[in-house]
């Protein structure tokens, strides 16, 4: 039976779907390429939005809402990959700065028809006006989402 058989409310539907899309992408994700996984990928993205000053594993872990234990084993495997390069920072030694290498870079450009067409196939059938109600619709779920983690960490203090 498909979620989308099942009569439910539209809340229980959207979050129920969200896992589900969340595990199915990572398995379609994962097809694409044998060599670096859907979450090595969205590590290595994670990365790449830093221009000015290149990220640490904190700021990864933040940017993701995972753990620096999890971003520290991707890390680990894809500095081994050598996809990344990691140096301790100049002012702060408990702090790890990660850079992307030159191979890394070559290798997202060989993939990008691929992953073009990736994205293509996901989307097909969505067009501008639906993408950007669920743009809305997505980015108020996070935004919920945030307050109620500010909201848990405000009352550990």
């Amino acid at each position: 039976m498909k979620i989308t058989d099942v009569d439910m409310p539209k809340q229980a539907f959207v979050y129920a779907a969200i896992h589900l899309l969340s595990n199915r992408l990572q398995i379609v994700g994962n097809r694409i390429d044998p060599t670096i996984s859907e979450k090595q990928w969205f590590v290595l993205a994670a990365i790449s939005k830093y221009t000015d000053t290149p990220p640490n594993i904190g700021d990864i872990a933040h940017s993701l809402g995972t753990s620096r234990q999890n971003i520290k084993k991707m890390t680990n495997i894809l500095e081994q990959r050598g996809f990344i390069r990691m140096e301790k920072d100049a002012t702060d030694l408990r702090s790890i700065r990660l850079f992307l290498t030159e191979n890394c870079v070559e290798y997202f450009k060989d993939r990008e028809q691929q992953e073009n067409e990736y994205i293509k196939s996901i989307f097909h059938g969505i067009d501008d006006e639906m993408l950007g109600v669920l743009c809305e619709g997505l980015r108020k779920l996070l935004d919920n989402i945030d307050k109620m983690l500010e909201s848990d960490s405000d009352e550990e203090r």
